[in-house]
């Protein structure tokens, strides 16, 4: 009863952070006292926040991650209550309410311009939304699946034409950032790679770079070279910086850097671990989360390569 009590108000909390985008187009509305033109400021307005968004998350791990020009905080809704009902209404108040955000100002512009006129204000509302398209395809990197890549690797090794592996590294190459992160910069993501992203990519790495395919083995020493300084300074991997760490993040780690950390740096990895050992000998997938045959499963596989 508690746990859906508990989820109930979450969800309520998510969805009242959408009225805040609700506000904004009403208050254009009132100002520019047309529908279509309504449409055109919140077009107008997502366009001119396209190349800048405010905020990105993983909602299935519950972690928000806000930025505001050089400053990006995490909240992580394992860590505590306030995070827990704060997280669902900023992703939907900051995620979506930023793209309208602009929407009251391009509304009071287009009303100092004149009154709505039948026929050039569909016109210009047509061509927002073909900018608005066009920004997106320029702007926004594609989305790229790196565990169907991973599965496709594992399950066909060796049927893969040359071709289809020659773009697969090609695309690797553009997901690539500077610092060997790799992640997705479209929609709403962050400056800060989710680490759900990366860790899918190092193993797909790993697999090119076995199969002996150009440039794999560069990307993957780099790709190790950012998850290492992802680690959490107590111990442990979490989705973002300053999030808690979590069990399946922190093994899938483990194993990928196998060879690479010193028994100091494992100590305090296995100590993360052991914390989100529940009474029963069971884990959760964080200190705070409830145990899980899942969590359990992946402590178990990590502590046994580690304590070798």
């Amino acid at each position: 009863m508690k746990r859906h009590l508990h989820r109930a108000v979450v969800t309520g909390m998510g969805l009242s952070g959408l009225l805040v985008p609700a506000l904004f187009v009403l208050a254009t509305w009132e100002l520019t006292g047309s529908a279509v033109r309504v449409m055109l400021a919140v077009t107008v307005a997502a366009l001119l926040n396209l190349p800048a968004p405010l905020g990105g998350a993983m909602g299935m791990q519950r972690v928000l991650r806000l930025r505001w020009m050089r400053w990006e905080w995490t909240l992580d809704a394992d860590r505590s209550v306030f995070e827990a009902l704060a997280s669902p209404f900023l992703l939907s108040a900051v995620a979506v309410g930023g793209f309208f955000l602009a929407a009251p100002v391009v509304g009071i512009v287009l009303r100092w311009i004149g009154p709505f006129r039948t026929g050039v204000d569909e016109v210009l509302t047509l061509g927002a939304v073909v900018l608005l398209t066009g920004a997106g395809v320029v702007l926004h990197r594609p989305e790229l699946s790196l565990r169907t890549l991973r599965s496709r690797l594992e399950q066909e090794p060796g049927t893969l034409p040359p071709e289809e592996l020659a773009l697969m590294m090609k695309r690797l190459l553009g997901l690539a950032r500077p610092d060997g992160g790799f992640g997705h910069v479209g929609g709403i993501g962050t400056r800060t790679v989710g680490l759900h992203e990366h860790l899918d990519a190092v193993a797909l790495l790993r697999l090119a770079s076995e199969r002996g395919l150009s440039g794999a083995a560069e990307l993957h020493s780099r790709s190790l070279d950012y998850l290492l300084a992802r680690a959490e300074p107590a111990g442990g991997f979490s989705p973002y910086p300053g999030g808690m760490p979590r069990v399946e993040y922190t093994a899938r780690a483990l194993e990928a850097l196998s060879g690479r950390l010193d028994e100091s740096a494992l100590r305090r990895h296995r100590e993360a671990l052991l914390a989100c050992r529940r009474e029963d000998g069971r884990f959760g997938r964080s200190m705070t989360a409830p145990s899980s045959e899942e969590a359990t499963q992946w402590a178990l596989q990590a502590l046994g390569e580690s304590g070798r």
